[in-house]
């Protein structure tokens, strides 16, 4: 099903200039554009959280603990290869 988006000017001559220059589809450009934004997205989210988890002292000391095993655990028996 398709709708209608409106956009303004400069904003669909700028889709237009790269659907021409690429030869993708100016709908293709847009879902591209919109899954990267959504990917940005998640990842400025998880960007806060982990800072605020740094900032917690006692839970950052039980990650860090929880790291050490992790890596403990993934490297055992690596070192006799």
């Amino acid at each position: 099903m398709s709708k209608l988006v409106r956009m303004d000017v400069n904003t669909y001559a700028t889709l237009n200039q790269i659907s021409k220059k690429s030869g993708i589809s100016k709908q293709r450009i847009l879902e591209i554009a919109l899954e990267r934004y959504k990917r940005d997205q998640l990842m400025d989210e998880a960007n806060r959280a982990y800072e605020a988890h740094k900032k917690d002292p006692v839970a950052w000391k039980e990650e860090l603990k929880e790291r050490a095993l992790w890596e403990a655990t993934l490297a055992d028996g690596l070192e006799d290869e």
